[in-house]
């Protein structure tokens, strides 16, 4: 089956009404668990689908595993966040911390969503989506700032590490129940990251000029 084929596949599952209720009120059930308290490692498939009204072979037809649940929320979520970047907030010259602004002031109206993936579920549930959007913004920012590609390895790192800060923002913003706005998380985040950012692609590009 090639790409195009699993694509065309998957968008006429999306666009079936009675696919979309099911996978949506299995990731509602989901959701309400964690919320309330229920660890996911203790988390069944048996259990979510009977909070959802779904069998198990429903659950199944619509998600491999109860980690492809959360994922694929968060996905939709930043892939939402990452059609508003316009390629005005990535050029490095600018500083009214828009980029930044936006991600958060979004994870701040998602939050009752969010909250309960960011509190109980494994870091790497978080990072894995939050990885493909991030490197999808850094070849952007390459292109928009017109600096050389970076390396693979250091692209990989680089991504790595902006995904891990921002798990590890949103996971001590949760801690602390939410007392600072957005607006302030978004400045600190914007006054750690984007200089380093820079500063790794800027480097590439005296290196490519003195070789």
């Amino acid at each position: 089956m090639t790409m195009a084929t699993i694509s065309t596949s998957n968008a006429q599952a999306t666009a079936d009404p009675r696919i979309r209720r099911s996978e949506a009120a299995i990731q509602q059930a989901l959701l309400e668990r964690l919320a309330a308290g229920r660890p996911f490692d203790a988390l069944t498939v048996s259990e979510v689908a009977e909070h959802a009204g779904v069998t198990r072979k429903t659950f199944y037809a619509r998600f491999g595993s109860l980690e492809q649940v959360v994922q694929r929320r968060l996905e939709a979520l930043l892939q939402d966040i990452a059609t508003h970047i316009d390629d005005d907030m990535l050029v490095f010259s600018r500083s009214n911390h828009s980029l930044a602004l936006l991600v958060f002031q979004a994870y701040e109206a998602h939050w009752a969503a969010l909250a309960p993936f960011i509190r109980h579920c494994p870091a790497g549930l978080f990072t894995d989506p939050v990885t493909g959007v991030a490197a999808t913004l850094l070849d952007r920012l390459v292109e928009i700032n017109r600096v050389p590609p970076l390396p693979e390895g250091d692209k990989a790192y680089l991504v790595a590490l902006v995904a891990s800060a921002v798990h590890g923002v949103l996971s001590a913003w949760a801690r602390r129940d939410f007392a600072e706005p957005a607006e302030q998380v978004a400045l600190l985040v914007d006054a750690v990251l984007l200089p380093g950012v820079r500063g790794v692609l800027t480097r590439a590009d005296r290196q490519t000029a003195t070789t």
